[in-house]
């Protein structure tokens, strides 16, 4: 028996919060010392492509989920690594 749940939020205001998907990468390379050779290794990518996710905004989530199991953090807190306000 599956079950749903209706969540309905209700803000008024601005919110503003950019996230860089790419600065989320770089950041967890660094915090976890992880280089771009190792990052392609485990994807089986060119080092070439972890250039172009370095140095993209925006990736897609099945992509950003894989990332943050590789360094064993949640898909939470790697997009929180790459977030700025404003």
């Amino acid at each position: 028996m599956s079950r749903s749940i209706k969540v309905n939020i209700s803000y008024k205001g601005e919110l503003s919060m950019k996230v860089d998907t790419g600065a989320s990468l770089r950041v967890a390379q660094a915090k976890f010392k992880v280089t771009g050779s190792d990052l392609a290794k485990a994807f089986k990518v060119h080092p070439q492509q972890v250039i172009r996710w370095r140095n993209s905004t925006d990736m897609k989530i099945s992509l950003a989920t894989n990332l943050s199991a590789h360094f064993n953090i949640t898909l939470a807190e790697f997009i929180s690594m790459g977030e700025s306000n404003g």
